[in-house]
């Protein structure tokens, strides 16, 4: 689902879908006056998958070294094509950005994150000057798709891209609404990943995606957000030193382990970057890796654990996971294993290094 709107349109009232978000473009002056651009420009309300996606495309772009404005012709581009659907299919062309042909051979245009990289190739290749203001966004799309259609049909997404771009690029999206600069307002709940999560007041039904049947209760708002959160990635690829609060974000070299896995190329998260992600939906900024995290909040004794309190391996620690509760007496936690392995819920491990105390982040 997605749904525009003109800027010359009465603006929509109703919240974005749970772990969605509302991408509003840039007024004149800041008070509510739209700027005056070439041609009709649009704006959309976006899904928790597709926010997902719009994550990963910038991501992408982030750790190729292409500029915010870049990542932001992505974005036009993909919502054009295919309203950041990454199953989209329109005759021979799949995917975001509508790929087809022997330049796009090699990719599996499917996957948002390897569809992003082959369009960043050609912007690189055939627009090196995108960064220049001179240089259209609109024409520099069109240079790289060759759309019969033209540049103006990417043209209308500019602002709306942009906007969506400037939070994502550096940061995350504020819950709540946006003023006259334009920005991102987003509906906590149900995470924000690609997996869907069913969250009903502090209740959260484990998905199909998680390997366990059951219904966990959180103890507040809070926590609920933060497990919904980190359960909406599941499957996503660990990446070493991958993730922050805006999502899953290109890994980077540890000459070692990492490197034999190609975590420096992949977009995912590692063990405290998952954990960062899921504890900023809930407005909580963690130290990004796993030993300060192990010196945040309050520590408290295993016995006393509750559902969102971070559970370590190792003082000071090596890894970190999200403990989800207990189901007929199992406990269970969901985490970013190890390079080659994917975010995953499973059984607490109580062995093999366990810390004997969690921390409390609230």
């Amino acid at each position: 689902m997605v749904a525009l709107l003109s800027t010359g349109a009465q603006e929509a009232t109703a919240a974005p879908p749970r772990g969605g978000c509302t991408v509003t473009t840039p007024t004149a002056d800041g008070q509510g006056e739209r700027a005056t651009v070439p041609g009709e420009q649009v704006e959309a309300t976006l899904t928790a998958d597709q926010m997902a996606v719009a994550r990963t495309v910038v991501a992408v772009g982030k750790g190729l070294g292409v500029t915010r404005r870049g990542t932001a012709i992505a974005l036009a581009t993909a919502m054009q094509e295919s309203t950041l659907d990454p199953n989209a299919v329109s005759g021979r062309s799949l995917g975001l950005f509508q790929q087809q042909g022997e330049l796009y051979a090699g990719v599996n245009r499917t996957d948002p994150a390897d569809t992003a990289r082959a369009f960043y190739e050609q912007l690189l290749t055939r627009v090196p000057d995108y960064d220049d203001p001179a240089v259209a966004p609109a024409e520099a799309a069109q240079t790289v798709q060759a759309s019969g259609a033209g540049a103006s049909w990417y043209a209308r997404w500019d602002r709306w891209a942009t906007a969506l771009a400037a939070q994502l690029y550096d940061g995350v999206p504020a819950q709540g609404a946006t003023d006259g600069a334009g920005g991102i307002a987003c509906t906590p709940g149900g995470g924000s990943g690609p997996i869907r999560v069913l969250v009903g007041g502090t209740t959260i039904t484990l998905p199909p995606e998680a390997g366990i049947l059951g219904t966990l209760t959180m103890p507040h708002e809070q926590a609920t957000t933060v497990v919904a959160a980190a359960l909406s990635y599941l499957g996503t690829r660990y990446s070493w030193g991958g993730g922050n609060s805006g999502g899953p974000t290109i890994g980077i070299r540890d000459g070692g382990v990492a490197d034999a896995h190609g975590d420096y190329a992949t977009v995912g998260f590692d063990c405290s970057g998952l954990m960062v992600y899921a504890f900023a939906q809930a407005g909580i900024t963690l130290p990004r890796v796993s030993q300060d995290q192990q010196r945040f909040g309050r520590s408290l004794p295993w016995k006393q654990a509750q559902p969102g309190d971070l559970l370590f391996w190792g003082r000071p620690a090596t890894h970190v996971a999200l403990y989800l509760g207990a189901l007929q007496g199992v406990h269970y936690m969901v985490e970013a294993p190890r390079s080659g392995d994917v975010v995953k819920a499973g059984l607490v491990r109580t062995r093999a290094g366990f810390d004997s105390t969690v921390v409390r982040a609230w």
